[in-house]
């Protein structure tokens, strides 16, 4: 029986009686059977040696070797799950895990890039790897998705949109469009795309109507404009004895 030195993926540095068993030098990802332990650790061996004078250590049997599939999909659990333990605003998409070199890169979506150093530094100590993140904002993550927008068909962005236009508040107050933000957000938490879309139609219809809350001179008097419908052609008009008119675009 020989000493195997690992490093344990989520834990620390790990010493076990063990008897010798071939592995892949370039990944040397393993799953141990552990005394003491409930379930079968994934560990990353160091190197064998010989037992050393009075050492007590825990036995270990080898079960077999891991897949770089699995061991990615172990550390971006545990990625996951400090990142929700901190409360990080981020969503980790996905990761590629290089064994050799022992790199694991990680790609998140968030409003806006974060400073992740504490959080590369603990996640280092933890899996035992260099840990490196991607930024991704929650646009083009929901472009890559391609979920369903509020009109039912598949996301612009997704489609045929390649460039992201910028969208403003002021886009939606244009086209007379007061709903909560909630009502006027995509998939991706931006203002909805289609706002540009319809902007030019907009501003020119704009500029034959008065503007809402303005007052106005009709065949009827003077009145206040409440409600101004470039779609269905007209504007609504409330008179001082409560009246109301609804008048035509020509």
């Amino acid at each position: 029986m020989n000493v195997i030195e690992t490093s344990i993926i989520g834990g620390d540095f790990g010493h076990f009686v063990c008897s010798p068993f071939e592995y892949r030098k370039t990944f040397p990802y393993v799953y141990l059977n552990v005394e003491g332990e409930d379930k079968p650790l994934l560990v990353k061996v160091l190197k064998f040696r010989r037992p050393r004078k009075n050492e007590n250590l825990q036995k270990a049997e080898f079960i077999r070797s891991a897949h770089n599939k699995e061991v990615l999909n172990i550390m971006l659990n545990m990625v996951k799950g400090i990142i929700w333990e901190n409360k990080i605003g981020a969503k980790v998409i996905d990761g590629e895990f290089d064994g050799e070199r022992g790199i694991l890169r990680v790609r998140y979506a968030s409003e806006k890039p974060l400073d992740l150093k504490d959080t590369v530094l603990f996640l280092a100590r933890r899996l035992h790897v260099r840990v490196e993140f991607e930024y991704t904002s929650y646009a083009r993550f929901a472009s890559e998705v391609g979920w369903l927008g509020r009109c039912g068909l598949e996301l612009c962005c997704k489609v045929f949109l390649k460039d992201i236009p910028s969208v403003s508040q002021d886009m939606a107050r244009r086209q007379y469009l007061f709903a909560a933000p909630d009502k006027l957000t995509g998939a991706c938490g931006r203002l909805l795309c289609c706002l540009t879309y319809e902007l030019p139609f907009y501003d020119e219809m704009s500029s034959k109507v008065p503007k809402l809350n303005s007052t106005v001179m009709t065949t009827k008097g003077e009145g206040k404009v409440v409600e101004v419908n470039l779609i269905a052609g007209y504007y609504a008009v409330v008179y001082p004895d409560g009246s109301k008119e609804k008048v035509k675009i020509e």
